[in-house]
């Protein structure tokens, strides 16, 4: 997202369900890095601060630098990703034998600096941004793994032949099998036929049961391009409008006064100034929530954001809220919505939404790796919602996901009319900007739509060439660091780059 590269977007990774739009800092540093250039940290506050926070993942013990840690972050940051940020930086000092820098970066105010474990090898990227108000403190603060900037170092920024298109996307997928043990799928589609189409790996790892074609896979956030769809569907069904308010949709909510100030078109677009509710209190009791109406108290009593339309902010509980606006106003459980009204009508036979207690065959299981320089795969069944929501959690197979690119640009989900509204008026977001429930950036003077999803367990990403109807899918069990999304996004470019010389 990735890009959708949106540094300013998701330094601190706030959700359970990131999405394209709120990319983690990640996918865009390994962009971001692929030149050369210098690994001396600037003689600032968050310069030394670097300085310090490496020397300490060198020498400490997981304890002592956790301890350390809660000295740096600033009272502004809150509270979980103070904890966030000091348990995964102890797991650095127990994982990796110590790091090396190897470059340094300063961007949108931000220190980004990539390091390099002993142990194994890998790359990761401490993301650092100062509190104004306390020069010497963080108020914002991360490390996630990275990929090796050489990746798609020798990749061209220019149309090249299909030859070598699939030369360059083969030889990519089998460096990342290789490097980062990857499993899933990819698809890509020219706009006329499907080019390429592989799987790889494991889906699931006790039995060695292998993934194909068939696999489906959680796909997080991405579900929130069929919240978007759902809600254009009744917006031209005339049964609400864009600017109709939360209080008039959902009278049940029990903020009324915040209600009333929050429009469809906010929620739709992150600016309703809302909170999560990915909180300690969701997982305690997470069986309770199935439904959209069992989060409407939970997110009422989270602390705001910002004002609603004033700010943005990737926000899993506005589009929960986008649910039950759809089961008010259409009459039908948000999951039958979805299945009846756009998987039914995009031939997605084998998408949908699982609980924990469900059977559902050909589903990967999600593994992920706790902390950027750990080796070891742990199965995700407890980071899991108990069942999906309108904000993300459902499944799909690549070759679905395609059709729903298909669907959507040939009119059979919404009108031209209706989609070209839903990408007016963009909210701004890295170097693209993040419309109705879909990301959007230009390449090579095309439009690069779509949405990831991203977890631990789960990496996903759907990059639709707009004006071509070229799309490339990417689905992963493993996660979360965002390679399948980065490389889905690199190759959406190649078929841009194609499309342009036309």
């Amino acid at each position: 997202m990735n890009d959708r590269i949106q540094i300013a977007m998701s330094v601190i990774r706030k959700s359970f369900f990131p999405s394209l739009s709120a990319l983690t800092v990640a996918l865009c540093a390994s962009t971001a890095i692929a030149a050369p250039t210098s690994a001396t940290l600037p003689d600032t506050p968050m310069g030394k601060l670097g300085g310090e926070l490496i020397q300490h993942v060198n020498t400490d013990k997981p304890a002592q630098i956790e301890a350390w840690v809660s000295t740096i972050l600033s009272s502004a940051m809150a509270q979980d990703d103070k904890a966030n940020f000091a348990k995964t930086v102890a797991s650095a000092v127990r994982d990796s034998g110590g790091v090396d820098l190897v470059d340094v970066r300063n961007q949108h105010g931000m220190l980004f600096m990539a390091v390099k474990g002993h142990r194994a090898g890998q790359l990761a990227l401490f993301v650092l941004g100062a509190d104004p108000s306390q020069p010497a403190k963080l108020a914002q603060a991360d490390l996630v793994p990275m990929d090796d900037p050489a990746l798609y170092a020798a990749w061209p920024n220019a149309a090249v032949s299909h030859v070598e298109m699939m030369r360059l996307i083969r030889n990519a997928l089998d460096r990342i099998v290789r490097t980062n043990d990857f499993a899933g799928c990819l698809t890509v589609f020219d706009g006329s036929q499907t080019m390429f189409d592989e799987c790889r790996g494991m889906a699931e790892r006790g039995l060695g049961a292998t993934i194909d074609q068939q696999t489906k896979f959680h796909i997080g956030s991405m579900d929130k391009m069929f919240t978007a769809v759902a809600i254009a569907q009744l917006v031209e069904a005339g049964k609400l409008s864009w600017d109709s308010t939360l209080a008039q949709l959902v009278p049940e909510y029990p903020d009324h006064a915040t209600a009333q100030k929050i429009t469809v078109w906010q929620l739709l677009h992150h600016t309703a100034g809302l909170g999560d509710f990915f909180v300690p209190e969701f997982f305690q009791n997470r069986e309770k929530f199935v439904n959209a109406a069992d989060y409407l108290d939970l997110i009422a009593r989270q602390p705001k954001a910002s004002e609603p339309g004033k700010d943005w902010n990737y926000s899993n509980a506005g589009y929960v809220l986008l649910g039950r606006i759809i089961e008010n106003v259409s009459h039908e459980n948000y999951f039958d919505y979805i299945q009846r009204h756009v998987f039914a009508p995009a031939s997605m036979a084998s998408s949908g939404f699982d609980s924990l207690e469900d059977i559902t065959p050909k589903l990967a299981v999600g593994y992920f790796r706790e902390g950027p320089f750990s080796t070891d795969w742990k199965a995700n069944w407890m980071s899991l919602p108990f069942k999906g929501s309108p904000a993300g959690g459902g499944y799909s197979t690549n070759a679905d996901l395609i059709r729903f690119a298909m669907a959507l640009h040939d009119g059979k989900l919404v009108k031209d009319e209706t989609l070209t509204k839903m990408f007016d008026g963009e909210v701004p977001a890295g170097p693209g900007g993040y419309a109705a429930g879909f990301g959007d950036r230009l390449s090579h003077d095309r439009h690069i739509r779509g949405h990831a999803g991203g977890a631990p367990g789960m990496d996903a990403d759907l990059a639709m060439v707009w004006e071509t109807k070229a799309a490339v899918a990417v689905t992963s069990n493993e996660g979360d660091s965002q390679t399948a999304m980065m490389l889905a996004e690199q190759i959406a470019d190649l078929l841009a780059a194609e499309g342009a010389k036309h």
